[in-house]
């Protein structure tokens, strides 16, 4: 059984694809996704649905597609199915098409259910992106002493886990001694920011711990300093 479905969104195809990027970001949309727990190759993804499932899920990523494996390979119950999301850009908005692939059992109830849960879904993928770009728009417009962020020079930039944020975020109170430093950390629907001056964290907005396991961070100092 396969469907897919195209649908538009105010937002840019970067954004569109970060969001899709978490797994967990995904969880909402389906009621039978319970629990999402990662794995060193990927995640298992508990599902109870007529039946109670543990399934392996790895995802694969390109310049404009994200795609989620999702198999459970062993037992009697075999299931091999994945979401594909292709991003497009447009002119005014994003399109993104996506493609549920499913072959295991009861897949006329599965078909059934897709379909609803598109439509609930559109909404809930448009609200998300829609508050996103609100909470993006807020923490731009947060001017510190030295300056808007957009303003500064961005000395750091790369993904990693949130607990490798302490060792950063260290380094950013001890550079805030010679010059201002201000982090920004998104796990692609949440972001925080932190404004450090004089070894002190001056300014915070958002909880790290509110984050999910997988991070993007920024580190920016003025445009003047080294």
């Amino acid at each position: 059984m396969e469907v897919t479905y195209d649908f538009q969104v105010n937002a840019s195809q970067e954004s569109v694809r970060e969001y899709l990027m978490n797994p967990h970001n995904l969880m909402k949309y389906v009621p039978a996704f319970k629990d999402l727990r990662e794995t060193d190759d990927g995640w298992e993804l508990e599902v109870k649905w007529l039946l109670a499932l543990k399934m392996r899920v790895v995802r694969q990523v390109t310049r404009d597609e994200v795609t989620y494996l999702i198999k459970k390979t062993e037992g009697i119950i075999k299931v091999n199915s994945y979401l594909r999301f292709i991003v497009l850009p447009g002119r005014d908005a994003t399109t993104v098409r996506l493609t549920f692939f499913y072959d295991g059992p009861f897949q006329g109830i599965a078909k059934r259910q897709a379909e609803g849960f598109y439509a609930r879904g559109v909404e809930i993928f448009k609200a998300d992106m829609e508050k996103g770009a609100s909470l993006r728009k807020e923490w731009n417009e947060v001017v510190p002493s030295e300056g808007k962020i957009y303003q500064m020079r961005t000395v750091l930039a790369k993904k990693i886990k949130r607990y490798e944020l302490e060792s950063i975020l260290e380094e950013a109170m001890i550079k805030s001694v010679d010059y201002p430093v201000v982090v920004v950390v998104s796990d692609g629907n949440k972001m925080v920011q932190m404004n450090f001056r004089g070894g002190d964290l001056e300014f915070q907005n958002g909880d790290l711990e509110s984050l999910g396991e997988n991070v993007t961070v920024l580190v920016k100092v003025r445009n003047d300093k080294p």
